[in-house]
């Protein structure tokens, strides 16, 4: 019995992710390696869930085998994301509120990786680094509207804050006000090339906010913090 998982190319770098736990992936410089990392994922997130109380899904049925799908370039440098077969079916009623516990549960981790930071910290500027950690949290608000932008679920763009926490705070609160049209959104789109759906919204939301919680886990290491 295994997890199924799918892995995709981003930015010169793969992503495994275990399609039935959202949010739990493993990184690699290749397919191999990213596919490596998926048991010690899959473990901190099973532990992840346990330290919240919140249910880990078992496996439910045979191994799967692995789908490897290329992120390839279209006009004018957009990069386009995999869409996996599990990113296809609605989303049913029943699993809302676990995405709604999934998406507090990753906040609050998000906010936690800045806590007691002074605003000093928050502005320092990394070598190698697109951003300071106020830029990654900008960053991560801005990637969430522009998930639901996909499907035509957000609010005009001149409404996005430009303060970082502001901006998280606005677009999660809409973001969870519009789990119900996530829900009923039981098609596909197709924007500039990329193929979305609700549940790959959902998908990329999640992974999207972990992966840069652990990457200001790292800059505060470089800070000493």
């Amino acid at each position: 019995m295994s997890y199924p998982v799918c892995c995709e190319e981003m930015e010169g770098n793969w992503i495994a992710h275990v399609l039935a736990l959202p949010g739990c992936f493993s990184t690699g410089r290749d397919p191999t390696e990213a596919l490596d990392g998926v048991p010690s994922a899959v473990q901190s997130y099973q532990m992840w869930c346990a330290a919240h109380r919140m249910e880990c899904p078992a496996p439910d049925g045979p191994p799967a085998g692995e789908e490897n799908v290329r992120a390839w370039i279209s006009e004018g440098d957009y990069e386009v994301n995999a869409f996996f077969a599990a990113d296809r079916p609605a989303l049913r009623e029943e699993e809302l509120p676990r995405f709604v516990a999934l998406l507090s549960l990753t906040r609050a981790d998000l906010l936690a990786s800045v806590e007691g930071l002074t605003a000093d910290q928050l502005q320092v500027t990394f070598p190698g680094e697109r951003w300071p950690i106020t830029g990654v949290l900008r960053h991560v608000g801005g990637a969430e509207w522009w998930y639901l932008d996909r499907l035509g679920l957000a609010f005009p763009k001149e409404e996005v804050p430009e303060a970082p926490f502001e901006r998280l705070t606005k677009v999660r609160d809409h973001f969870l006000a519009q789990l119900p049209a996530l829900r009923s959104y039981e098609g596909i789109v197709t924007r500039e090339g990329e193929v979305w759906s609700a549940r790959k919204v959902l998908r990329r939301a999640l992974w999207h906010e972990r992966d840069h919680t652990g990457h200001i886990g790292k800059l505060r290491e470089i800070l000493g913090k």
